[in-house]
């Protein structure tokens, strides 16, 4: 009977101290120590072209925030999302709490001009919105090519061919895919009309870097373009060229 008593006494104490743990330690993750409660315990790693303001910004993290409750996994998911950013990871340190984000960009590669407005692309073909960069880092960024009437449509072909794009001798200022019927691009030679079927871009090209001498055999001024959608019949239009004057010398 004793022995049943002491047992019966033992776990009643042992579940008063396991209560009294669990409840100390519920008290002590309450401290203030252990909450993320401003921008400043959040560093970001990684990130040369994006601020840690804007990234900040993009953060979707509501102050204060218990440490040991967040939930890195779902958070880095979601500033994924940060069009600028390629992979995100989330590490967090619990005493003094703190969270180190570290991020891999995107590099932009060519200016895109889309209905999304003004941006950037990479060399993957994703879309950047030029406001996530300051005006200070966009003036560091590439300027040309400049791709016109960027859609995802047009991903594939610029994925397939933006390393010979910018590798070309010939300066490829502008691409405009604003008509999609008729591709058109802009060199140092003018104007260049592709047509609609981009598959033959690699042969046009490879025409267009053997016509580099025209402008020695043609005035600049009377190109008016260049058309390669049949690259295997290219074709120029030219202005007509002015009659040259005839000076008439009256006799006294």
């Amino acid at each position: 009977m004793w022995q049943r008593r002491w047992k019966r006494l033992r776990s009643c104490w042992q579940f008063v101290a396991v209560c009294g743990l669990a409840g100390g330690m519920v008290w002590v993750m309450s401290w203030p120590e252990w909450s993320i409660r401003s921008p400043e315990q959040v560093t970001f790693q990684g990130n040369q072209l994006v601020s840690s303001k804007t990234l900040q910004e993009s953060l979707p993290l509501k102050y204060p925030q218990a440490i040991w409750q967040l939930s890195t996994h779902r958070l880095g998911n979601e500033l994924a999302q940060n069009p600028a950013l390629s992979a995100v990871e989330i590490t967090r340190q619990l005493f003094p709490a703190q969270l180190t984000i570290a991020v891999q960009e995107r590099h932009p590669l060519a200016i895109a001009v889309s209905d999304q407005g003004l941006g950037y692309l990479d060399g993957e073909g994703n879309y950047i919105p030029a406001n996530l960069y300051n005006k200070q880092i966009q003036s560091k960024l590439p300027q040309t090519p400049q791709f016109l009437g960027y859609e995802a449509q047009y991903q594939t072909f610029w994925q397939t061919h933006q390393t010979r794009i910018q590798q070309s001798p010939v300066n490829i200022r502008i691409i405009n895919g604003n008509n999609p019927s008729n591709i058109s691009l802009t060199t140092a030679m003018g104007v260049v009309y592709l047509g609609s079927d981009l598959s033959q871009f690699d042969q046009q090209l490879t025409v267009l870097e053997e016509m580099q001498n025209l402008p020695k055999m043609i005035a600049k001024e009377r190109l008016v373009f260049i058309d390669l959608s049949n690259p295997d019949d290219p074709r120029i239009q030219l202005k007509p060229q002015a009659p040259s004057a005839t000076a008439t010398i009256k006799k006294p």
